[in-house]
């Protein structure tokens, strides 16, 4: 009877394991749209968050294709593209930035990996200033707490201090951290803010930005149908802001399920996702 349960009990756990590998090759598009009087035109927007080296593909053939297939404006990354210590998904990050490029404007804000290698002092930090070097020779716009205009849009990348991160800790933004940091807004324009941690997700809005794009949840790792994910990156039970769109009061806080993983290699009922956004005028049906 024990060696029954025993074979019946593998066979479950080789069975997730090949559906878990075979989920982690899969991504889904998500469509938005949000309506103001603040554009005369359509924009469209390709939305890459948390890729971490990931490919789809060799090269990240069929990520770029359904990008292509979208036709965006622009494309936007509000983080982690890499793992920090591990400096192979510079390479591939730098590959599939190449062709993005090709596509349409990006705009890149840094999230936790790219800060981390960024500010703190260690083996990885000169490969990822070498990355970082390639990016701007490219000509991505790698936004460090900087606004560009594209268009009726300003596009502003938000970089918040490590501490913010700390796992099973809830650190509030340092006060009037935005207002200090950013620069300042104009009412008439279309604010986009790429802010890679949605724990901030009304801050973002109380600021003032229209749209903002998050990541860094991941989607919560494993989603619960109906409930929402089960535990963030920070190891905070039903995080709040996990995935989806939120609202406060007009303003929207999109939050990408990202594209990759790190360090725990899952998702539970919790495709990876390529968002894609339109912008409208108000008066367009």
């Amino acid at each position: 009877m024990l060696l029954k349960i025993i074979i019946v009990i593998a066979c479950v756990i080789l069975v997730y394991i090949i559906w878990q590998w075979q989920e982690l090759k899969k991504f889904a598009r998500t469509d938005y749209e949000i309506k103001s009087g603040k554009v005369q035109r359509e924009y469209k927007a390709a939305v890459l968050a948390d890729l971490h080296g990931f490919q789809y593909g060799k090269d990240n053939i069929r990520l770029l294709d359904a990008i292509r297939s979208g036709q965006p404006d622009l494309i936007l990354i509000p983080g982690d593209m890499v793992v920090s210590r591990k400096s192979d998904t510079y390479e591939t990050a730098l590959k599939i930035l190449e062709e993005l490029c090709r596509i349409a404007p990006v705009y890149y804000s840094y999230g936790n990996h790219e800060s981390r290698a960024h500010v703190r002092k260690s083996e990885y930090q000169e490969k990822f200033f070498a990355f970082e070097k390639k990016l701007k020779e490219l000509g991505i716009h790698v936004l460090h707490n900087e606004t560009e205009a594209f268009g009726e849009l300003a596009v502003t990348g938000l970089e918040i201090p490590l501490s913010c991160y700390k796992k099973g800790v809830d650190v509030p933004l340092p006060q009037d951290y935005l207002e200090k940091t950013l620069p300042e807004q104009t009412e008439d324009t279309f604010q986009v803010l790429l802010a890679h941690n949605p724990r901030y997700a009304k801050e973002y809005a109380d600021w003032g930005a229209d749209l903002t794009f998050c990541g860094h949840n991941h989607g919560g790792l494993i989603r619960i149908p109906g409930v929402g994910s089960l535990i963030s990156p920070q190891f905070q039970w039903f995080p709040k802001y996990d995935a989806g769109a939120f609202d406060f009061e007009g303003k929207k806080v999109i939050v990408s399920r990202g594209l990759g993983t790190h360090t725990f290699h899952i998702r539970i009922f919790n495709r990876a996702e390529l968002v894609f956004m339109v912008i409208k005028p108000q008066d367009i049906a």
